[in-house]
């Protein structure tokens, strides 16, 4: 049972931001004031988004993804 609630409340966070609507609908309790932006710059994104300024535009370009792995 605690499984599948947290796999319920999983659903219905933000892949992006990791909050949940409920906490900005005021109308359920929530606060559109709680949370404040902030700037973070990741090395690793700044990598990936470089390279993928990189890929070509068009059929060439078409299913490229860029990730990081370990220097061997």
């Amino acid at each position: 049972m605690k499984a599948l609630a947290f796999a319920a409340h999983q659903r219905t966070v933000c892949d992006q931001c990791g909050t949940r609507a409920a906490e900005w609908d005021e109308a359920a309790g929530g606060d559109r004031f709680a949370y404040v932006t902030t700037t973070v710059r990741c090395p690793g994104c700044e990598l990936i988004a470089h390279e993928q300024e990189q890929v070509p535009d068009g059929p060439d370009g078409y299913g490229v993804r860029i990730g990081l792995v370990p220097r061997a």
